[in-house]
């Protein structure tokens, strides 16, 4: 059995690649391939690419609605945001971009030169909803309401993960494993006889290593409070969005992260479940029929669902 790696960076986050099969040959070409369709995807999907579907479709909410054509792959993105809102009530909104520029996120997080490429009115909160978005697949055509701009932020990692995953699937491997920046999707044949092996760290990296998960497949990912945070008029806000309040969250969780079956439901879930704070997010988690792990942000306290209430937890590193 041969295992093929690769590593780099798409999405502006860490990329990590792996593949399981006979062929380091076979495997090397599904990794170039699994490569060029995640630049693909970044293309379509970011909105700091003034050119991608995403920004496109922002300026025509912004503008008043309308339709336009797009990209095969957007078409299912938008498929699967307007499911994990409706999965989750609401909690995992990607429609919340007017809040994330208020709230101060306005260049790319990897070159602050690039600036967001959404009109002044997106900082004005639309009432305009992802109920609202009409798909023809047939056609890649999407309709777009009035004052609807989207972000699709750790859904398009979650989503990209698992689109790279059956492509290098289908290119010969038998096993395959995709990083996006944390966000990961696994499927087929592990390295180790006990299933994809997967480290959970602490909510503060700092913290080190809570514990090492055997994992059969799907998607594992984690949604923070504490990363991708800046100073806005000497106050400190972060991508986390609340949807009730249209700020930063206010969660008393620093982190949450989920095993679902993809990577895409995997995001969408620990999103929605840091909005359910420490007394709901087990509840939330179970009640959807997922395993989490949940940080409690005050005193480092440690929420499990109860299948993983067995699991062997290492000590804090450092000293706090």
């Amino acid at each position: 059995m041969e295992v093929v790696e690769r590593r780099g960076r798409v999405m502006a986050s860490s990329l990590h690649l792996l593949a399981v099969g006979q062929s380091a040959e076979v495997l090397e070409r599904g990794l170039d391939s699994a490569v060029e369709h995640l630049e693909h995807l970044e293309q379509c999907w970011s909105r700091f690419v003034p050119t991608s579907d995403i920004c496109q479709i922002n300026r025509v909410g912004m503008a008043g609605g309308g339709s336009l054509t797009v990209d095969t792959s957007t078409i299912a993105l938008l498929d699967a945001m307007v499911e994990g809102y409706q999965r989750t009530a609401g909690r995992f909104d990607p429609s919340v971009l007017p809040a994330v520029i208020a709230e101060g996120y306005t260049t790319s997080w990897v070159d602050p030169t690039v600036v967001v490429e959404v009109p002044d009115q997106a900082a004005v909160w639309s009432s305009a909803s992802l109920h609202d978005i009409v798909l023809v697949p047939s056609t890649n055509t999407v309709t777009i309401p009035a004052g609807l701009s989207l972000d699709p932020g750790g859904i398009g990692k979650g989503f990209a993960a698992d689109l790279v995953i059956a492509r290098l699937l289908a290119a010969g491997a038998i096993g395959a494993l995709v990083e996006i920046g944390g966000d990961l999707a696994m499927s087929g044949t592990a390295v180790d006889p006990a299933g994809w092996l997967v480290n959970i760290e602490r909510s503060d990296p700092a913290d080190g290593l809570l514990c090492s998960l055997a994992i059969s497949g799907g998607g594992v990912a984690t949604s923070s409070t504490r990363s991708r945070r800046w100073m806005v008029a000497g106050v400190e806000r972060h991508h986390q969005i609340d949807p009730t309040t249209e700020r930063s969250s206010t969660s008393d969780l620093a982190a949450v992260t989920v095993i679902a079956p993809t990577g895409w439901l995997a995001e969408v879930h620990s999103t929605a479940a840091v909005a359910a704070g420490s007394s709901g997010v087990i509840a939330y988690l179970e009640g959807h029929g997922l395993s989490g792990i949940a940080f409690v942000r005050d005193d480092s306290s440690v929420l499990l669902t109860a299948d993983l209430a067995d699991i062997e937890l290492r000590p804090m590193a450092g000293v706090r």
